[in-house]
C-alpha cells in the first residue's frame, strides 16, 4: 500500500502590510486577495491541512469557513514584525501542529500575494518532494529586463559603475545574448519538515540540492506595490486572452 504523506500548507497573512495597507483583504476580482490562494490550495487533494497564520482577527474571521481543511492560527506579536522572516512563521506553525498531534512530512510555505499560482504548479512541487528528488522545491521566474548584468551602482554626482565586476558585461549588448537566469517568484517554498526545522534565520533554508519550478509571467505576479495590485486587477477584469495566449497561459 502506498504511504499517505502528510502535506501541510501554511499561508502567512499579516494585517500590517506597509506597501499596500490591508492588502490581504483588498477586493481582487470580487473576493479578498487572501481567498484566491486559499481556494487554490483547497482544490489540491494531496494537501490535507491548510494553516492560515495571522496577527489580524479580521483576516482570520474572513476565511473562517472557507475550507474544511483550514485551521486558523493567531500569530504572536514577535512573529508579526516587518523584519520577521516568513520561514520563521512557517516553522513556528509547523512545530505547533506537531505539538497538537499532526506531524507533517512536507510543508508548503505559500504567499497569499501570488493569486495566480496554478494547482498544477503546486502539484509538481509536491511530486518532487514525495519522490525525494530534493528536500526543497521552489517557484522560479525568468529574469527579463532587470538582468543582473545590466545592474549599476550609482556613485557620487550620478556617475555609474557596473555592479558585476568579474565579467565583461559590455559584450552582452543584445538582450538575447544575456545568459538565461531565474529568481525565486516568492509564491511557494516546499520543504521536508526535517529541513524546515533546521531553519536558523541565517539563510533561506533551501537544503543541499534545491529544485526550481519555473512559472509563467502571470503566475509570477507577486503583489507588493500598488502597481502590482492594479496589474492583477487588469488581468482579471479585462480578461486579456490575446496576452495570455501569446504566453501559452490558459486559465
Amino acid at each position: 500500500m502506498k504511504k499517505k504523506f502528510k502535506i501541510l500548507a501554511i499561508v502567512s497573512a499579516r494585517g500590517g502590510s506597509k506597501g499596500i495597507p490591508r492588502k490581504n483583504v483588498k477586493n481582487l476580482g470580487g473576493k479578498a486577495l487572501i481567498l484566491h490562494c486559499i481556494g487554490t490550495l483547497d482544490k489540491i487533494k494531496e494537501i490535507d491541512k491548510i494553516v492560515l497564520s495571522s496577527d489580524d482577527t479580521k483576516i482570520l474571521r474572513l476565511v473562517k469557513n472557507y475550507s474544511k481543511k483550514l485551521e486558523l492560527s493567531h500569530r504572536p506579536k514577535q512573529l508579526a514584525r516587518d523584519n520577521t522572516p516568513l520561514t520563521s512563521v512557517v516553522k513556528y506553525e509547523a512545530i505547533k501542529c506537531e505539538k497538537k498531534g499532526y506531524k507533517a512530512d512536507f510543508v508548503l510555505q505559500v504567499a497569499p500575494t501570488c493569486p495566480f499560482i496554478k494547482t498544477n504548479t503546486i502539484k509538481k512541487i509536491i511530486k518532487h518532494l514525495i519522490k525525494k528528488r530534493s528536500s526543497c522545491v521552489v517557484t522560479l521566474k525568468k529574469v527579463e529586463h532587470d538582468h543582473p548584468y545590466r545592474t549599476k551602482r550609482l556613485l557620487k554626482n550620478n556617475y555609474m559603475q557596473h555592479f558585476i565586476k568579474n565579467i565583461n558585461v559590455e559584450k552582452f549588448i543584445s538582450r538575447q545574448d544575456l545568459p538565461t537566469l531565474y529568481t525565486t517568484s516568492g509564491a511557494i517554498y516546499g520543504r521536508t519538515y526535517e529541513l524546515l526545522k533546521s531553519f536558523n534565520e541565517k539563510n533561506f533554508c533551501l537544503g543541499n540540492k534545491p529544485m526550481g519550478i519555473v512559472v509563467d509571467d502571470i503566475e509570477a505576479i507577486n503583489i507588493d506595490r500598488h502597481i502590482d495590485f492594479e496589474f492583477a486587477k487588469f488581468i482579471l477584469e479585462k480578461k486579456i486572452k490575446w496576452y495570455c495566449k501569446s504566453l501559452n497561459i490558459f486559465f
